[in-house]
């Protein structure tokens, strides 16, 4: 069904602009040019795409199982990283391939898979919540992968301080969901 609706909704569109521009300019009267019944046809077809999005927009935000589900992956990713990432920041040495082979095997992942679910945010705790919580994750991903880089460059010092600053704001980013719930 969404794929329908993007399908009218794009081919709609570019239809009313093939319309409105396909015909040559009469310099007495312009807008006598543009073959207005099949530019509305166009522009109708569009419209009936734009509808066809939403309702079916709608019917996927209503899903309670599918936020909650997210939600779940949000948080089960998020456990991960902050697993990983206080077990690396833990660790006297930084051998830098190590490093480099975690954050590739244990944080990708779980960082992409929590990003992809940070709509269930929104919809569990509003903007707000999400706003600050979406602060927090952001620079610890930041200093992952500034501390992905700096084991590629093998700078054992940056490794450390990285480690250090991303495991600050996975725990800030663990504490703002934890105080939202308890709301």
């Amino acid at each position: 069904m969404r794929l329908t609706g993007h399908v009218l909704m794009w081919g709609g569109f570019l239809v009313g602009a093939f319309y409105s521009l396909s015909y040559l300019e009469v310099a007495d009267n312009k807008w006598s040019t543009v073959p207005w019944g099949k530019y509305f046809a166009g522009i109708g077809l569009g419209i009936v795409g734009v509808v066809l999005l939403r309702v079916t927009g709608q019917k996927l935000e209503g899903d309670e199982e599918s936020h909650e589900a997210k939600f779940s992956v949000l948080c089960e990713n998020l456990s991960e990283v902050i697993s990983s990432v206080s077990e690396m920041a833990s660790q006297k040495n930084h051998d830098p391939a190590k490093v480099l082979n975690q954050i590739d095997n244990e944080c990708a992942e779980p960082l992409s898979e929590f990003a992809n679910a940070r709509q269930a945010l929104v919809r569990r705790f509003g903007m707000s919540v999400y706003a600050e919580v979406m602060t927090e994750f952001a620079s610890a991903e930041r200093y992952i992968n500034r501390c992905w880089s700096a084991a590629a460059d093998g700078y054992v010092d940056e490794i450390r301080d990285c480690l250090q600053k991303a495991d600050t704001h996975l725990a800030k980013t663990d504490a703002l969901i934890a105080a939202a719930e308890k709301l």
